[in-house]
């Protein structure tokens, strides 16, 4: 069959095929005209510096490209599943109406169905019992030692559970399109879908189908999701233009392992840094060193001329708003009265930067704000004051890449007031790195935590933002609140990527294209009588 009269035959397909050249030529455009910018900002001397660095993605990353993509703008707040929950009722109940009207409504499509919807059965059973038996694990744990044991043991138990899940489905999947396939193999659904119509009242069986598909749909989009985020995606290399001194450092003082809600372990963590040119990394899971202590222990076994630097964020989600606090420096563990345990030290806040002070650590405020507080002064819970007056060293004036206006008044707050001015990723993900510190040390042979801190102390070292995309499109906050973020990210992505990147996304489309061809004009060209046998 020629390609000009199956697309004249087939206006469903000629509908893809028209979208799929109307990208195609958007990517083309963007080939030619797209220029990747990446903006590397010092916070702490507020000023431009991106001739000082550059972003280079490694050959192995434009093979993943899209996949990348994927994970950085589903993010790991899923709050786009408002989206899901929005317009999965509304297509499916389009698609449902047209379908009473006869638009879909030839056996040949009928059939095609019985194999997907035993797919999404499947998918069903397994993910959501993956879910309920983590969900009773952490219920359990809660029950037993509270947040404690939550912001501490939930993160492997999800990963497992969801990659499990995810690999029964691949195989599910396979083993169906192996029978499809061959010869001899039948489906044989006609007892899972036949006898329950005949059994079964219509409107009951129309209720559970919908509710298993709605289900089904929503965890495997979810499960899709954790499998995106906990891959370790090859990253971005900083390369300074200048090569850096002897006593030149590029540091990192703030970043999560699967030790709390980090998706990569500790191990994929260290090689994500050495591949990205960081030099050495403050590991600071939520309310425990445990993968600080494991940090050290790997980069010890293997060799690995990487420093890491014991530190735990203090984590008070008790607090309006949320109180974080890094502390360096100190091998015990410390927990806010929200953690209450038997295990840990349990210490407010105050008591908490008593007690690091006391012991020769260092302890820094995490993603503060520069709001009005009612007791006087700028900040909340605590205003900057008290909390200078307690004791503190300092405050990251950048985090995650952002060093918006908030940033730049504790900034200003830091250095009136002597404070150490510090910045860290507070990366999760697989995502490229967004926030170092270059640091100048006088004895670079000396990489203890007092050393490095007394020097940042002197704030004459850079806190470098990474914008890896400038912003072309910013939504309003109420859109993102309900998940919009994933398309605002998704375009301001598109409109900063570079010609090899351009190319991947190309590659893939077509792929994808053909693929979704191969297997339309399979199923139109297969004799229905024979097509009915291996399903049914």
């Amino acid at each position: 069959m020629k390609i000009r009269s199956f697309l004249r035959n087939n206006k469903f397909f000629t509908i893809i095929t028209i979208i799929f050249v109307v990208w195609l030529v958007f990517l083309t455009i963007l080939s030619i005209i797209g220029q990747r910018t990446v903006v590397f900002f010092d916070v702490l001397g507020w000023e431009d510096v991106s001739s000082e660095f550059s972003s280079k993605l490694p050959l192995l990353r434009y093979f993943v490209e899209p996949f990348y993509v994927l994970a950085y703008v589903l993010e790991y707040e899923f709050t786009w599943m408002f989206l899901f929950l929005i317009f999965y009722p509304i297509l499916r109940g389009i698609y449902l109406y047209l379908k009473k009207k006869g638009f879909f409504s030839s056996e040949r499509y009928t059939l095609i169905t019985y194999p997907i919807s035993d797919i999404l059965y499947f998918i069903f059973k397994v993910l959501t019992l993956a879910i309920l038996i983590v969900g009773i694990y952490i219920l359990i744990g809660f029950i037993i030692q509270g947040y404690f044991f939550v912001s501490r043991y939930f993160m492997v138990p999800v990963q497992i559970a969801v990659h499990s899940g995810m690999i029964l489905i691949f195989i599910k999947i396979s083993f169906t399109v192996l029978k499809l396939l061959h010869p001899k193999l039948t489906l044989n659904l006609s007892k899972k879908f036949l006898n329950k119509k005949i059994k079964r009242k219509p409107k009951r069986q129309t209720i559970k189908r919908e509710t298993v598909f709605f289900i089904g749909m929503g965890v495997l989009l979810l499960s899709t999701n954790v499998v995106l985020l906990s891959t370790p995606f090859p990253p971005h290399k900083i390369i300074p233009t200048v090569p850096l001194e002897d006593n030149e450092f590029l540091f990192d003082f703030h970043v999560h392992t699967t030790f709390s809600d980090g998706w990569l372990t500790v191990e994929e963590r260290i090689n994500w840094y050495i591949q990205q040119g960081i030099m050495g990394a403050a590991f600071s899971d939520h309310d425990n060193i445990r993968g600080a202590k494991m940090a050290q222990r790997y980069v010890e076994e293997q060799g690995l001329d990487f420093v890491v630097f014991m530190a735990e964020e203090w984590t008070d989600n008790a607090a309006n708003p949320d109180f974080h606090m890094n502390y360096y420096g100190l091998a015990e563990e410390i927990v806010p009265p929200m953690s209450d345990n038997p295990i840990t030290k349990v210490m407010n806040g105050s008591e908490t930067i008593e007690y690091v002070k006391s012991k020769g650590g260092y302890i820094i405020v995490n993603h503060y704000n520069y709001d009005p507080n009612p007791n006087g002064g700028y900040g909340l819970p605590f205003s900057l004051d008290q909390l200078k007056d307690w004791g503190v060293d300092g405050f990251e004036i950048s985090n995650g890449g952002s060093y918006g206006s908030k940033y730049k008044q504790i900034r200003d707050y830091c250095l009136t007031n002597n404070l150490t001015c510090i910045g860290g990723s507070d990366i999760h993900t697989c995502e490229d790195l967004n926030t170092f510190v270059k640091l100048k040390l006088d004895d670079p042979t000396n990489l203890t935590i007092v050393n490095i801190f007394e020097t940042l102390k002197e704030n004459t070292h850079k806190v470098i933002a990474i914008n890896l995309y400038p912003k072309v499109v910013d939504f309003p906050g109420d859109l993102n609140d309900f998940g919009f973020y994933i398309f605002e990210a998704f375009i301001n992505y598109i409109l900063n990527i570079g010609l090899y990147q351009t190319l991947s996304w190309i590659i893939w489309s077509f792929m994808v294209y053909t693929l979704l061809f191969l297997i339309y004009r399979k199923i139109k060209n297969t004799d229905i009588r024979f097509l009915k046998d291996k399903i049914m």
